[in-house]
Parts: structure tokens; C-alpha cells; sequence
């Protein structure tokens, strides 16, 4: 499965459970429009009182440095930050 093909699984599936779900779009772009700091997770999700970041990869794809310290950021803060390689992975957080 692609990255792209997961993700929507994970959305899909978070949407219809009745979670609060957020692409994140990170890292800049040629045009004047706010983008999430680089390294920010893919998803944003927030169900029954919880929330979690979700970084998407595929079962070969790599985080990078920069996603790595994003996510050890965002742990120090008390966020929960999961690397989902498929939907599985979000059902056993959820």
C-alpha cells in the first residue's frame, strides 16, 4: 500500500468512528498560506477525550531526522505521536 493509500484508510476509518481528524500539511511552500512547522505529523486526531498524532509511513518509508525531533517534541509536551505503517497500528491506539 502507498503512504497516500493509508492515510485515507486511517481518515476513513477515524471519520466514521466520529473523530475530529486534521491533515496537516507540513514543511513551506511557494505561496503565502501558514503550513504546519516541518516534521509535524500527518494526522491529527481527537477522539472520546483523546488525541493523537499520527505519522505515516509505509512498511520501507523512514522518518527523518527532522519528523524524529518533531515527535520527541511533541512527546515532551504530553502528546501522544504514533508511526502507523497501516490502519492496524491506529486501531490498537484507539
Amino acid at each position: 500500500m502507498s503512504e497516500s493509500e493509508i492515510q485515507k484508510s486511517i481518515i476513513d476509518y477515524c471519520t466514521l468512528k466520529g473523530a475530529l481528524v486534521f491533515r496537516m500539511n507540513a514543511g513551506s511552500r511557494n505561496y503565502n498560506n501558514k503550513q504546519a512547522p516541518k516534521g509535524t505529523p500527518d494526522l491529527f486526531i481527537v477522539l472520546n477525550q483523546k488525541a493523537l498524532w499520527i505519522e505515516v509511513k509505509t512498511e520501507k518509508g523512514k522518518v527523518s531526522e527532522v519528523q524524529e525531533e518533531m515527535h520527541e517534541r511533541l512527546n515532551n509536551m504530553g502528546q501522544r505521536v504514533i508511526i502507523a505503517r497501516s490502519l492496524d497500528d491506529v486501531i490498537k491506539e484507539i
